[in-house]
């Protein structure tokens, strides 16, 4: 028999039970319980001894449409990411569609201020962009809308000897970037997130490709352009933060010999091709690894690992990736289920 609760969320084919009703957008050991254990509840669970099953087999597969709901997203923006980012759109003051501007200014011949009816008219792009965190294993995979920032700064003349801009909140909150990575990495000023139009506090956030979220300023009221001495580094995910991965199946069931289990989860490395998912059952002692090359590097691998149980027991699934330069997932992700006869 094989186990897989699942309906179609926005891309592949949901297994077992999911974490949070949907694609989670937390991070490793999020989904390794049916409920949220305290720390003696972690230890016990951990001193279990679990069955162990050298090089386990099943079946693997791997697509990278899936996206996260958006409500998911807008809960990543606010309270999984507040204390990675910049302040939460719900934490602004709210601002009526009407009175919501926009100015680009700093090393131009004159400042240009638009609301958001002109942004809103300009030619719209939609695109499936990633929003990862440097300091978190938070994670969200999302399709925004709204409208090139080099075509917004089309609108200005630009002093040739710019190299550099920020995207400043209400309150002047905003990191420095070069502006060739911006402009290269065609970054969008979104409005829209799935089909969901951005809250009244924040109206506008900045989206970039392959670039960690902390960049991704909230509620843009300044576009600023200058020159620096030193061109800004960007700076990419922290290292224990590389290679993420998640388990995202719940178990709560208990399961029979022979049943067939679907395991699901992703895996992503900001950029950076993750080129195998590997899963162990016997305590990290070894692993079988499947492979995911094929994977392109602008969306997450949303992964599905089908597994017969041989035995009964209590047993632990442990999930890491491995990026296209070897880094292996700091953080592993694990999942506990339960066999009988």
């Amino acid at each position: 028999m094989k186990h897989s609760i699942g309906t179609k969320v926005l891309g592949c084919t949901m297994g077992a039970s999911i974490a949070l009703g949907g694609i989670s957008a937390l991070g490793p050991g999020a989904a390794i319980a049916a409920e949220d254990l305290n720390p003696v509840q972690v230890m016990q669970r951990n001193a279990v001894d679990y069955i162990k099953v050298a090089n386990v087999s099943g079946s693997f597969s791997f697509c990278q449409d899936t996206l996260t709901p958006s409500d998911e997203v807008f809960n990543l923006f606010g309270t999984a990411a507040t204390s990675m980012c910049a302040k939460p759109g719900y934490a602004f003051d709210a601002v009526s569609h009407e009175s919501y501007y926009v100015n680009i200014g700093g090393k131009v011949e004159k400042v240009y201020t638009m609301g958001l009816d002109e942004i809103e008219r300009m030619e719209a792009e939609t695109e499936k962009m990633r929003c990862t965190c440097s300091m978190s294993p938070a994670l969200a995979m999302a399709s925004v809308k709204g409208v090139k920032v080099s075509d917004m700064l089309s609108l200005v003349d630009v002093d040739p000897q710019v190299n550099t801009i920020t995207f400043k909140d209400k309150e002047g909150y905003g990191l420095p970037m070069p502006l060739s990575y911006v402009t290269e990495k065609e970054a969008l000023l979104v409005y829209q997130i799935g089909d969901k139009k951005l809250s009244e506090g924040e109206r506008l956030q900045v989206w970039i490709p392959d670039t960690v979220a902390k960049y991704f300023t909230r509620a843009v009221t300044d576009i600023e352009l200058s020159v620096s001495d030193e061109v800004p580094e960007v700076k990419g995910p922290d290292a224990e933060y590389r290679a993420k991965v998640n388990v995202l199946s719940t178990v709560q069931d208990t399961f029979r010999v022979g049943d067939m289990i679907t395991f699901e989860g992703y895996a992503d490395d900001c950029g950076t091709q993750i080129k195998a998912v590997e899963f162990s059952l016997d305590g990290g002692q070894t692993w079988s690894s499947f492979d995911t090359s094929s994977a392109n590097t602008e969306d997450w691998v949303h992964w599905h690992f089908d597994y017969v149980t041989e035995e009964p027991g209590a047993f632990k699934l442990d999930v890491r990736a491995v990026a296209e330069d070897g880094v292996v997932s700091p953080l592993a992700s694990s999942v506990v289920f339960n066999v009988v006869e």
